[in-house]
């Protein structure tokens, strides 16, 4: 049976980015608005912490193979030390005072790929074109891969690395690439799966099972879509909340990664002065009993 758990009441302005850390049995995610990297212990249950950095905002986190954090900040990579809090530049991605990260994960082989957006006044509502999708390679050299994108969101891979998934959100569709996973290449784009906005919302972050499902996050309908990559086919609705409908991003996790995290973001000021109230938005949830389980994260292993 399906249980959806609240894990952190309005704990984020702007959750995303969910990452289980398959090594040490914890959650990491970010607060894109509140620059802020969480890490809750599967154990314990309890969160350590945060660490604030000194950019306006960070789209995404990993672990680092060798130590530490890497988070995609801003316009920039950098390392983080998780003892001292020192925080230090990998890479510069773009001077383009117009966008910023938001979110982004490692591929098979260890690099860490996060895409920029175009700055938003509202939510959703972005500067367009202002995006482009990047990876930071093992050896911290920085390649571009797309451009021109309005809101660069999931990105997942298949389990034998042949093919990558990604959203740009306001695209309303997930695409497929063929992957090259030497080299780090895409080519080939098509289009997987395309939502409907009046009754789906939007396509924001995702990942993926161990039989090549996609689960989708939809900002403004409160819950996940379960994706059949090989049909092209919606062939499930996971309900979070009626009152959490900006759902975010999602990522298997749990000793047996078959629990189901999903981040949120908060309503806004205006929406709460137009009388919507709080309810569990920027909550951090997880949702057992699915039948499905996911794949282990890869740590930047630069």
């Amino acid at each position: 049976m399906r249980n959806v758990i609240n894990l952190a009441n309005n704990f984020t302005r702007l959750g995303e980015g969910p990452h289980w850390d398959d090594t040490n049995q914890r959650l990491l995610f970010v607060d894109i608005f509140e620059s802020k990297i969480h890490r809750w212990d599967y154990a314990t249950k309890s969160f350590a912490k945060p660490i604030v950095l000194l950019d306006p905002t960070v789209g995404a986190v990993v672990p680092r193979e060798k130590g530490g954090l890497v988070a995609a900040a801003s316009h920039r990579y950098v390392s983080v030390d998780e003892e001292s809090g020192q925080i230090r530049t990998l890479a510069t991605v773009t001077e383009n005072v117009k966008c910023r990260f938001n979110d982004g994960k490692c591929d098979p082989r260890g690099r860490f790929w996060a895409g920029t957006m175009g700055l938003e006044d509202v939510p959703a509502q972005p500067i367009p074109k202002q995006g482009e999708l990047f990876s930071l390679g093992t050896d911290l050299s920085i390649s571009k891969h797309l451009t021109e994108i309005d809101i660069s969101n999931g990105l997942s891979w298949t389990s034998d690395s042949s093919r990558m998934f990604y959203t740009d959100t306001l695209k309303l569709n997930v695409r497929c690439f063929k992957y090259d996973v030497d080299t780090g290449a895409i080519s080939e784009p098509q289009v997987v799966v395309t939502f409907d906005k009046e009754k789906h919302a939007l396509p924001d972050g995702h990942c993926i099972d161990s039989d090549g499902n996609l689960w989708v996050a939809m900002f403004g309908l409160g819950g996940i879509l379960k994706v059949d990559t090989t049909k092209g086919e919606i062939v499930d609705q996971i309900k979070i909340s009626d009152s959490a409908l900006r759902t975010t991003s999602c990522c298997f996790g749990g000793p047996n990664l078959d629990e189901l995290f999903v981040t949120s973001a908060r309503y806004s000021q205006s929406d709460l002065d137009s009388g919507i109230p709080l309810g569990e938005s920027g909550s951090l949830f997880k949702v057992t009993g699915l039948g499905a389980r996911g794949l282990p994260a890869v740590q930047f292993k630069g």
